[in-house]
């Protein structure tokens, strides 16, 4: 069997007297085969540098020997698939190979699932294939907790108007096909000229499969383990809507000779159409220059998301966005948009302050987080997607420091989060504190003997604050450590099997709290814990 060590700094490691093996099969996860020409990776988790690879044999068998003691993440990858897939990977959780002196370290049996994929069509009202359409792809997850969807890629149909989307891991997908028609120009309504050909003023609208343009009457697409799924996905014309976006000197209107620009210019904004879970994607506009003015032609009407756009130079900035309809050809007034944003205040109390540059995460609504980086004098703007409902504050880049308090200009105080308002800047008002976060390390155990794979999960006292949830995978030895855990009451849990679990929903959590251990942090007391796991309940 062929292996390679890449040393980096661990060469006197391997010659250490007592040094340990590392054996194990890979299988395919639904027939149990076993799985040959496989790229199998460990890697010490304590010196990411410490790293060996091999492939598997004809019987699926992989083996590392040579090994210094501690813990190895393992990963397999099958030939022409990009992502690996870890050992017992549940979110991005995985279960670490432990190995060293009285450690029985088990013979892996490592069930690697197999990609699916979807195939298709995209065609026009005449059956003719829609060329250069483009292919969103969103799947159903579980991630942190809690449901959301996740955008899976893009695809682009080729000139028979085909695509393909490989190396899919099994779920429930959506698609979203975006595209112009072909004989569609786009004449300017702002020029004083005739009207153009109705037949050739067309737009295709953003169509989902099943042939809708409501996302909330999408066709799922179920993709299983290993599965091809083949669908077609119609598009037809309607007539498309002009928008004035007024006067810009950014479309193609030359500077005089010598003319310097001013370093802060307006140039084009964004249009976009919100799709599943409030993701967008562009909106196929052709953006025209007209008398000084600027136009977007050939959309389709609909409610966009539009976000402005700014430069310094050379150097383009998104801004802040807001909601229109468009029913019929209109003016969007830039400077006049109902803007949703997002601004605010860190404070810390005390005088302590984490030693590198902070930055306020918000997460919000169907999963989607973006930042903002804190400067000097505390005060952070954001710019990320247009979102709506309830957003969660943590603290980036800022080890031993917690949120105590956020409130929203002209709202109560929260313990870590705020309700979004529509069209208007959201200013916040953050307060964090630091030094007193605490970590525990411990064992599952099932029968009295270490238990492996199990979610490890330290619930607050209040389960509605799911930003202050602490998890983890227990490794081959049943260990398990969780870190940056803030003064309060909690309990401490280990199921069995944590896969897609909610465990964000304080409903779908509740029955598991008895079963669990209370604690509270800080703790006295800093020995390890004993925590027996708990069977996964069926919802």
């Amino acid at each position: 069997m062929r292996w390679l060590w890449f040393l980096a700094a661990a060469s006197l490691a391997l010659q250490a007297a007592d040094t340990f093996t590392v054996t194990g099969t890979i299988v395919d996860n639904q027939q149990n085969r076993p799985l040959n020409y496989i790229l199998v990776t460990l890697t010490s988790t304590q010196d990411k540098r410490l790293t060996a690879s091999t492939i598997t044999a004809a019987d699926g068998r992989f083996g590392f020997t040579n090994l210094p003691a501690g813990k190895y993440s393992l990963s397999a990858q099958r030939r022409g698939n990009q992502q690996s897939q870890f050992y017992q990977q549940n979110d991005p959780f995985s279960t670490a190979i432990m190995v060293g002196a009285g450690i029985t370290t088990p013979d892996i049996i490592f069930p690697l699932e197999a990609p699916g994929s979807i195939s298709g069509t995209v065609l026009d009202q005449s059956g003719d294939p829609v060329r250069s359409a483009q292919i969103w792809l969103f799947r159903k997850a579980v991630a942190g907790g809690r449901s959301e969807i996740q955008q899976a890629g893009v695809q682009t149909a080729n000139s028979s108007g085909a695509f393909h989307a490989g190396h899919l891991r099994p779920g429930t997908y959506m698609l979203a096909v975006s595209g112009r028609p072909w004989y569609a120009q786009a004449f300017p309504q702002t020029s004083g000229q005739p009207n153009p050909n109705p037949e050739l003023d067309v737009a295709y609208p953003i169509t989902y499969y099943g042939d809708t343009i409501d996302p909330a009457s999408a066709s799922p697409i179920t993709v299983v383990e290993g599965g091809s799924v083949t669908v077609q996905i119609n598009l037809r014309p309607v007539p498309a809507v002009h928008l004035d976006i007024g006067a810009n000197t950014q479309l193609g209107q030359p500077l005089a000779s010598g003319e310097v620009p001013p370093p802060r210019q307006s140039i084009p904004p964004n249009l976009m159409a919100e799709t599943f879970g409030g993701q967008t994607i562009p909106v196929p506009a052709n953006v025209i220059g007209v008398n000084g003015r600027g136009e977007m032609a050939g959309v389709a009407p609909g409610r966009y998301v539009v976000r402005t756009m700014t430069f310094d130079g050379d150097r383009g900035r998104a801004g802040s966005a807001a909601r229109i309809d468009v029913t019929s050809n209109m003016a969007i007034d830039l400077q006049n948009l109902k803007l949703t944003s997002f601004s605010g205040q860190l404070v810390f109390e005390g005088a302590e302050r984490p030693p590198n540059p902070v930055s306020v995460q918000l997460s919000c609504g169907n999963g989607r987080g973006f930042g903002a980086r804190v400067v000097k004098d505390g005060t952070f703007t954001s710019v990320g997607d247009l979102v709506t409902g309830r957003c969660t504050v943590a603290l980036g880049n800022a080890q031993h420091f917690y949120i105590k308090s956020v409130t929203l200009r002209g709202g109560k105080p929260s313990a870590d989060s705020f309700d979004v308002l529509d069209g208007v800047q959201n200013y916040i008002t953050v307060v964090a504190a630091g030094g007193a976060t605490s970590e525990v390390e411990g064992i599952v155990m099932h029968d009295d003997k270490p238990f492996s794979s199990a979610m490890v999960l330290l619930v607050p006292e209040d389960p509605d604050r799911g930003s202050l949830i602490r998890r983890d995978q227990s490794d081959s030895d049943g260990s398990f450590t969780l870190s940056d855990i803030v003064p309060g009451k909690y309990t401490l849990l280990a199921i069995d099997d944590g896969k897609d679990l909610l465990y964000r929903d304080p409903a779908v959590i509740q029955p598991y709290l008895s079963g669990g251990t209370t604690l509270e942090f800080p703790r006295a007391n800093k020995t390890p814990l004993k925590v027996n796991v708990l069977a996964r309940r069926i919802n």
